[in-house]
């Protein structure tokens, strides 16, 4: 996944990769299994897909220089 699609569904998948459901799905399946993203809908069906180290960064505290 990119910057571009750090949140993303399994639709999303086929239309920017021109690719079938099944294909898309096979690939969240790897890149899931590698820790590169995590499902966060809990859902069995339109589960939505997050880029796990990009939310990692944006989401640390920021830090300050006094």
């Amino acid at each position: 996944m990119s910057i571009e699609l750090p949140y993303f569904t399994a639709n999303d998948i086929t239309q920017q990769f021109n690719v079938s459901r099944q294909t898309a799905y096979n690939a969240i399946e790897e890149v899931e299994a590698e820790g590169l993203v995590g499902e966060v809908t809990g859902q069995e069906r339109n589960r939505e897909y997050k880029a796990v180290d990009i939310f990692d960064i944006l989401e640390r505290p920021i830090a300050t220089t006094d």
